[in-house]
């Protein structure tokens, strides 16, 4: 789904017409957040690239947001009080920086959102089992999203559950959050990963918008 891993522009293209296809959308209604890893958050009032974010949040009616992965989390949100989304990409750099509980602010400060409306899926990215970290996470990271590996100083970090649990602690219910049961390093036959793969492989794509 992304031209910068050194695919084909045109394999790439004919791939996001079959995907946007299925819900009715096209890649001119994308709005695309140029992903540095960090904790930029943007209002997306109309499709484009938005440089300097990984989170982008809307009410705009036909534009659709983008999250491309391949470990880390893609994080959708969206409310019952209104039409609003928004759209997260967090592996830990964004979790360091906790731009999960800055975008929900963001949200609520502008639209006046209720936490308690809001739902949210975080989709396939890294399970425990198979994000090892360095001995700097004990510093970065509570001890209970870290499981020690055996007979070192290095980690596996719990991402997903680091991610449900910030948005327990903004107030969404426990019953609103989907976290769904893959793992892009686990899971070959389904996803990309990028540690898997050693840097070589390409982005799965997540979209979430409202029609208009």
């Amino acid at each position: 789904m992304s031209t910068s891993r050194g695919d084909s522009s045109d394999n790439v293209k004919a791939n996001r017409q079959l995907f946007l296809a299925e819900f009715g959308a096209s890649e001119t209604q994308l709005a695309q957040p140029v992903q540095v890893s960090r904790d930029g958050i943007e209002y997306a009032d109309a499709p484009g690239k938005y440089a300097q974010c990984d989170a982008l949040f809307t009410q705009q009616p036909g534009v659709y947001l983008s999250i491309l992965t391949a470990d880390c989390s893609p994080i959708l949100l969206w409310s019952r009080e209104q039409p609003m989304v928004a759209a997260i990409h967090s592996g830990w750099q964004g979790s360091e920086l906790n731009i999960l509980s800055q975008t929900l602010e963001e949200i609520v400060n502008t639209f006046k959102v209720s936490p308690a409306s809001i739902s949210m899926v975080i989709g396939p990215g890294l399970s425990q089992e198979h994000f090892e970290v360095g001995p700097e996470f004990a510093e970065k990271f509570s001890s209970k999203y870290l499981r020690q590996i055996s007979e070192c100083d290095r980690f596996h970090f719990d991402n997903n559950r680091f991610l449900q649990d910030t948005a327990i602690k903004y107030g969404i219910s426990e019953d609103q959050i989907e976290i769904l049961p893959f793992c892009s390093f686990e899971n070959e036959e389904l996803f990309f990963s990028h540690r898997r793969d050693r840097g070589r492989t390409g982005r799965m794509m997540s979209v979430i918008g409202i029609d208009e």
